[in-house]
C-alpha cells in the first residue's frame, strides 16, 4: 500500500458522510477513526495511523514503504447517526433497550436503518431520541480479540429474545458495565509509555549489545586480492575495535550530493520502522562527509519525518535532534 492508496481510502470519508468507527485500541479503550484510516486481515481491523501514542504499537504490515504505522486493534462498531433519549451517540455494538425490548444494535441485510437484533427477528429504529442506550456488546472480551476476531462474541446482547436466557434486566446490567470502556476477561491491556526520542552525544554511552550500529558507505564497491568486498565507510565516531552488528546505508549513485543523501536517509528511516523491535545508532557523518555549518539545518530536516512519524528505535546524533526540535518550536509559536 502506497500513499495514493492510502489518498484513495481518505476519500471514503466524504462518500460515507464521514461516519465514525469505534474499536478498542491496545490500552483497552475505545477510540475513533473514519473509513479509509483502517482495513482488514481476516477479521482483525488494522489502524493506519501516524499518531505517536500508538507508533509503540506498530506491525509491519502491507503500509511498510511508509513511515505510516499499522495497528491492531478491536473492532467495536460503526456510527448509526442516532442518538438516544438522553443526546449520545448509538454506533452498532451499543445495547439499546428500544420498544420494551433490549438487545445489541446492528444493521440488517440491505437496510440503511438499523435496529435491535432479535431471535430470528429484527426492530428497526424509526426516530431519533425514542430508544436508551444502555451500554456496549464488549464485556468480558478477551485479548485474543486483537489477533482474531470473532463478529459472533456481541451476540449474547440478544439472549433476551431466546427461551432460558438471560432477561432484558440481566443484558441490561452487563451491558453497563462497558458503556464507558471495554472490560477484558482476567487482566485488562495497559498502556504502553511512549520512549523518550534518545540521541547521542557520545555515542559509547548509547551502543549497547543489543543495539545496531548504523552509518553511510559509498554506493561503489570493488573486490581486494582476497575477493573481499572494500568500500568508504563515513562515520566520524565509528567505535574502534567495535564487532557488535551494523546496517550499512548505501548513498545512491546519482550525481546530486544532498538529492542522495535525503534518499539514504529515507530509505533506513523506513527500514527501521519496519523492524520496531529493534534499536539502530546512528553515526554521526558531518565532518566525514564534509557538510558545511550553512548546510547543517537542511540536512537535520531530512530526518524530520523520524521526528513528526515518532521513530523511537533509531537514536540520532544530538544536534539533529536540536535542528528539527527547534524548528517545531518556531513553527508551533
Amino acid at each position: 500500500m502506497h500513499f495514493s492508496e492510502i489518498k484513495e481510502r481518505k476519500e471514503l470519508k466524504s462518500v460515507l458522510e464521514s461516519r465514525r468507527v469505534r474499536f478498542i485500541n491496545p490500552a483497552g479503550e475505545f477510540d475513533y477513526t473514519y473509513f479509509g484510516d483502517f482495513y482488514f486481515v481476516g477479521d482483525v481491523m488494522m489502524l493506519i495511523t501516524k499518531d505517536k501514542d500508538y507508533t509503540i504499537y506498530h506491525k509491519p504490515d502491507q503500509i511498510s514503504n511508509t513511515l505510516w504505522s499499522t495497528i491492531p486493534v478491536i473492532f467495536a462498531g460503526v456510527d448509526t447517526r442516532f442518538k438516544d433519549d438522553v443526546g449520545r451517540d448509538i454506533f452498532t455494538g451499543d445495547v439499546v433497550t428500544y420498544q420494551n425490548y433490549t438487545s445489541v444494535v446492528r444493521y440488517f441485510g440491505d437496510s440503511n436503518v438499523p435496529g435491535l437484533a432479535g431471535d430470528n427477528c429484527e426492530i428497526l429504529f424509526k426516530e431519533n431520541g425514542t430508544m436508551h442506550k444502555d451500554g456496549t456488546a464488549f464485556t468480558d472480551i478477551s485479548l485474543t480479540m486483537f489477533h482474531e476476531f470473532n463478529p459472533n462474541f456481541i451476540y449474547w446482547a440478544r439472549t433476551g429474545f431466546s427461551y432460558g436466557g438471560m432477561s432484558f434486566e440481566e443484558v441490561k446490567k452487563k451491558a453497563a458495565l462497558s458503556i464507558k470502556a471495554p472490560t477484558f476477561i482476567g487482566e485488562a491491556p495497559k498502556r504502553k509509555r511512549n520512549p523518550k526520542r534518545v540521541y547521542h552525544e557520545s555515542i559509547d554511552e548509547v551502543l549497547k549489545a543489543d543495539r545496531v550500529l548504523a552509518y553511510f558507505r559509498d554506493w561503489d564497491e570493488s573486490e581486494d586480492e582476497n575477493g573481499e568486498l572494500i568500500y568508504c565507510i563515513y562515520a566520524d565516531n565509528l567505535p574502534v575495535g567495535y564487532n557488535g552488528k551494523t546496517y550499512e546505508i548505501k548513498m545512491p549513485s546519482d550525481s546530486d550530493f544532498y538529492t542522495d543523501l535525503q534518499h539514504a536517509i529515507q530509505n533506513f528511516l523506513l527500514y527501521a520502522h519496519r523492524q520496531p523491535e529493534t534499536v539502530f545508532v546512528l553515526c554521526d557523518f558531518l565532518g566525514v562527509l564534509r557538510i558545511p555549518e550553512s548546510m547543517h539545518e537542511r540536512v537535520a530536516m531530512m530526518f524530520h519525518d523520524w521526528y513528526t512519524y515518532f521513530i523511537p528505535n533509531v537514536i540520532l546524533p544530538s544536534w539533529v535532534l536540536w535542528e528539527v526540535g527547534g524548528y517545531e518550536q518556531i513553527r508551533k509559536d
